[in-house]
């Protein structure tokens, strides 16, 4: 199936490793030349090579979601090298677990500042430029905390349900302009960032990581954790020319993890 993206320019934040990295590998491969950022140069530059030997059209720059003034600089390197943005993935930012007392005021400002702050200028600064050439495309990505918030996900609730509310009225914005703004939900895929995670009262049983992970898949379904490409794969559709008309949206990609209905 043709998906229409063929010389696309898309940029994705937060993309040099697991979910990020994926979603710029999936469109690189349908043909778009990808922009990926981080906030390190080694890290980047590694990254770019292994897109570039897979043949995939890529660029790097390095900038931080937290810095309005870097992510203007960004849009405006991108837009000055390439002469266009179709589509951007708001991916950057990363998952805190604490309970309420565990989570210093300064902690959940930073949160804010990469997933509800950086996205919206993102926007602000992208916006104009989609405007001009007649459309394109926003996605966020947005983890389960935003739907289903917990007491061990406090701060990742709050930024998270402010990025599905943000995605919502950004869509009824500049759905007039052909610029159709979406969400993708994951949650249980396994990747860098949940190596590192626990799950809340698993904690306090002195399970291994390993032990946890043999029982987490229950949970889910389909009885097992997905992948970044199951990820990657929702951002192209909404991507391409075949979600023409989905605006506003929330799509889980989840095996059927969370049990939310709305």
């Amino acid at each position: 199936m043709d998906l229409g993206l063929s010389g696309k320019t898309a940029l994705v934040t937060g993309s040099t490793s697991g979910i990020g990295f994926a979603i710029a590998r999936r469109l690189g491969e349908e043909g778009c030349t990808v922009v990926i950022c981080g906030r390190g140069d080694t890290k980047l530059q590694a990254s770019l090579n292994e897109l570039h030997q897979d043949g995939i059209k890529a660029r790097g720059f390095t900038a931080d979601m937290e810095q309005p003034r870097q992510i203007a600089g960004l849009v405006d390197r991108v837009v000055a090298e390439l002469s266009r943005i179709d589509i951007v993935v708001s991916n950057a930012g990363t998952h805190v677990q604490g309970l309420v007392e565990d989570i210093t005021v300064e902690r959940l400002e930073a949160q804010l500042r990469t997933k509800v702050l950086g996205p919206w200028e993102l926007a602000r600064q992208v916006a104009p430029h989609m405007k001009k050439q007649g459309g394109g495309r926003f996605i966020v990505v947005i983890g389960q905390a935003g739907k289903v918030p917990g007491i061990n996900v406090v701060a990742s609730a709050v930024s998270n349900a402010a990025q599905h509310a943000f995605v919502k009225s950004l869509s009824d914005d500049l759905g007039r302009f052909n610029i159709l703004v979406n969400a993708v939900c994951p949650s249980r895929i396994e990747s860098p960032l949940t190596h590192s995670l626990t799950l809340y009262n698993e904690v306090y049983l002195g399970r291994s990581l390993e032990q946890q992970e043999s029982e987490w898949g229950k949970e889910v379904p389909m009885g097992r954790w997905g992948v970044p490409d199951d990820i990657a794969n929702a951002v192209v559709f909404l991507a391409s020319e075949r979600a023409g008309f989905i605006v506003g949206s929330n799509i889980d990609v989840d095996g059927g993890h969370q049990r939310s209905i709305l």
